[in-house]
């Protein structure tokens, strides 16, 4: 049961945001779209204003953020253990890209709305790094330093490029899916040719 603290995020989650999917993949996520999906649930202006107190800039970053508790939730509720690191990676980012599709059109809207707001409450270098860095997390990365950064980095560009077929091909996942392998594909081959022919300096 949510705490008081908790109360306008489940009531933004439960019931404008749904509705909001339905209209918003033509409407764009708006101010206007939100009111008139917040007053035809018969939600207040005063509600919505405690709910979301900036508005459509607290909505949009919830929304994207579904995508990703659907990774973690992936790795939750997966035997993932026995895979091979390309295939537990792989997965991740099939599970946050299989949920941006469920309202393909709404989900496009909202990465523009972030794409050209690089300054606002979401930029999308940002939440390409925070997709990337639950991937890792949900597999268990304990890394620091450097190796946590370039994990991160590596990722958030394999993201970058697979979104950007995912919705060139209107979320087709005959489409995306082999991409994403051969880039997966490519960043494995190419950490193990660094660890083949890796130089150590002397000390």
């Amino acid at each position: 049961m949510p705490t008081p603290e908790d109360a306008p995020t489940a009531l933004v989650l439960e019931k404008i945001l749904p509705k909001m999917t339905e209209t918003v993949g033509q409407t764009g996520w708006t101010a206007k779209a939100l009111l008139a999906a917040a007053h035809s649930i018969e939600l207040s202006d005063a509600e919505i204003a405690q709910a979301l107190p900036e508005g459509i800039r607290s909505l949009v970053p919830l929304y994207l953020e579904q995508a990703v508790n659907a990774v973690s939730e992936h790795y939750n509720s997966t035997e993932v253990d026995s895979m091979r690191i390309r295939d537990k990676v792989t997965s991740g980012v099939e599970a946050w890209l299989n949920w941006l599709s469920l309202s393909f059109d709404a989900s496009v809207k909202a990465i523009d709305w972030c794409t050209v707001r690089p300054v606002g409450p979401l930029p999308m270098t940002e939440y390409i790094w925070h997709v990337a860095d639950t991937i890792w997390t949900g597999l268990g990365d304990s890394s620091t330093g450097f190796t946590y950064m370039t994990k991160r980095t590596t990722l958030s560009a394999v993201l970058t490029s697979t979104l950007a077929v995912w919705r060139s091909s209107g979320g087709a996942p005959e489409e995306w899916k082999p991409f994403l392998d051969r880039r997966i594909e490519d960043v494995m081959a190419f950490e193990s040719f660094k660890r083949k022919f890796q130089i150590k300096l002397p000390v």
